[in-house]
Parts: structure tokens; C-alpha cells; sequence
């Protein structure tokens, strides 16, 4: 609450951006998009306890599908979309966007599954096991705006190839966690080296696909990308169960591992082959 209410105070000066006497918000469409996803995730992590065969996963899962796609092909021809599939013509948008995908998905899945293994199979307590992964805030505070700096010198294409394939190598470095479970040896190389990586990508990632559309698109632009990476986070973490056979003992952490590692290599893959650097802001029809 404080934090909101300081925020409140800051801004209490600023002005809303005029708003178009035409403008509607798509409450059909926003719906559609809650229960599609709600479907898909809900028999994503159900599948573990019912299996694929169950009527509870088919009928949501397919169900949940379906009005998703429903839901796309109702933005094509809405007055007023909340989902502008045109944005998605300009190459270093829909390209930042699949990146983003796979990197949050990674991200999302690496945060919860390390929590919950050093909770449950290394004993470590809640708070130490949240404070494992304070090295990667403290490397991103340090030298996010150095990097963002960097990238809009020399281009982001290879700091989003390189980081997320840094962020990888980190990921894969958590294999060395076993038994006797040792933090210092077995758990901070590898959350140094995934901070490296997460600092590499982050910044130039956000940047190419808010400069890619122009200004006066750019509140949207910002809310799909927010979207992509908080659906592809969801969506992991919702899968965990089946992608690790149901049980986060050691082989299963070491399993979500190599998940993850796969996912950021195809973030940096996709970002060296779709990115273009110094790409010319693209308008776009509503």
C-alpha cells in the first residue's frame, strides 16, 4: 500500500493522455482471452493427476484452444482490438516477442523450480532459498543501464543472442547441485553467470521491441510484450508436472534444467536470426 500510495503522490501532477471519443475496450475479446488461457493452463496442470485421456483435461484444454483462437481471429475484425495483430508485421516486433517467449518462460520456470528444490530437497528455509538468487538482482542494478547503454551503441541483435546464451550456460551449471547440497559451490557460479546473462538480455530485448513501433503505439506495444512474457511464464510453470515426470526430487530439478537451458538457447537462437539492428520505426494501421 505505501509504495502505491507514494507512486499516487508522484504523479498526482500529471495529466492523462487525451482519449479518442471512439475508443471502446474489447470486453468480448477480453474474455475470450481469459478463457482460453485459463483453459489451457487449468489442463496443463491438472494432466499430472487426471492424464490426457481425462474428460476434465480434454474439454478444457481443447475447449481453452479453441476460444483462443477464436479470440485472435476476433481481433482481425474488431473496431477496437486490445490485441493489434498488425503490430506483428514489423520484424523486429514479432521476432522480440518470440524471444521474449522463450527467455520468460525460461526465467519463470528457473525462479520457481530453484525455490521450491532448495525448500524441499536441499532443506534450505523460504527466506534463504528466495536470497539464492540475490546475486542476479544485484548483477542487474549494477550493470543493466551500462549494457543498455552498449546496445544502443552497437546494435541489441548480439547482446540478445549472447545473453540468453549465457543465461543457458548458467542453467546448465546448476546440474552440479546433488548431495551434499553445498550453495557456495554447486549453486553461485551458476546464478553469477545466469545474472550475466539476464543483464546481457534484458535491457537491449525491451528497447528493440518499443523502438520498433512508433511513439504513439508504444503504450500497446509494451502491453503485448508484458502479456507474452507473463502468458509464457504461466504457461510454464503450469507444465512443470508433465515436463519433469511429477516429482521435484534431484533428477527432476536436474531434468527443469535442461528445460530451461533449451528454452533460452532457442530465445538466443531466434533473436540472431529474426533481430535486425537499427531497424526504422515501422507506422502501423489500427
Amino acid at each position: 500500500v505505501i509504495p502505491i500510495a507514494v507512486t499516487l503522490w508522484l504523479v498526482r501532477g500529471v495529466k492523462d493522455p487525451e482519449r479518442r471519443p471512439d475508443a471502446r475496450i474489447d470486453v468480448i475479446g477480453a474474455s475470450m482471452c481469459t478463457l482460453g488461457l485459463g483453459g489451457i493452463v487449468y489442463a496443463l496442470i491438472e494432466e499430472p493427476r487426471f492424464g490426457w485421456q481425462h474428460p476434465a483435461i480434454l474439454v478444457t484444454g481443447v475447449g481453452g484452444a479453441l476460444i483462443f483462437v477464436l479470440f485472435l481471429l476476433r481481433q482481425r475484425t474488431v473496431r477496437s482490438p486490445i490485441l493489434p495483430l498488425g503490430l506483428f508485421r514489423v520484424r523486429n516486433f514479432w521476432t522480440g516477442n518470440v524471444a521474449t517467449m522463450f527467455v520468460y518462460a525460461a526465467l519463470s520456470l528457473n525462479g520457481f523450480v530453484l525455490a521450491i528444490y532448495l525448500q524441499e530437497g536441499a532443506g534450505l528455509s523460504a527466506t534463504l532459498a528466495g536470497l539464492a538468487s540475490l546475486p542476479v538482482t544485484i548483477l542487474m542494478i549494477l550493470l543493466s543501464s551500462r549494457v543498455g547503454a552498449l546496445a544502443g551503441r552497437w546494435g541489441a541483435r548480439g547482446f540478445m543472442t549472447v545473453g540468453p546464451l549465457v543465461m543457458a550456460v548458467g542453467s546448465a551449471m546448476l546440474l552440479l547441485v546433488g548431495s551434499p547440497f553445498d550453495y557456495w559451490w554447486q549453486v553461485l557460479p551458476g546464478m553469477v553467470v545466469f545474472g550475466l546473462g539476464l543483464t546481457i538480455t534484458v535491457s537491449p530485448l525491451t528497447s528493440t521491441i518499443l523502438g520498433a513501433i512508433g511513439p504513439e503505439q508504444s503504450g500497446i506495444a509494451s502491453a503485448v510484450n508484458n502479456a507474452v512474457s507473463r502468458v509464457a511464464g504461466l504457461i510454464a510453470v503450469a507444465m512443470i508436472g508433465s515436463a519433469i515426470g511429477g516429482s521435484l526430487d534431484l533428477d527432476g530439478f536436474h531434468r527443469s534444467c535442461l528445460i530451461v537451458s533449451a528454452l533460452l538457447a532457442a530465445g538466443g537462437v531466434v533473436s540472431w536470426l529474426g533481430i535486425r539492428d537499427a531497424q526504422r520505426r515501422e507506422p502501423v494501421e489500427p
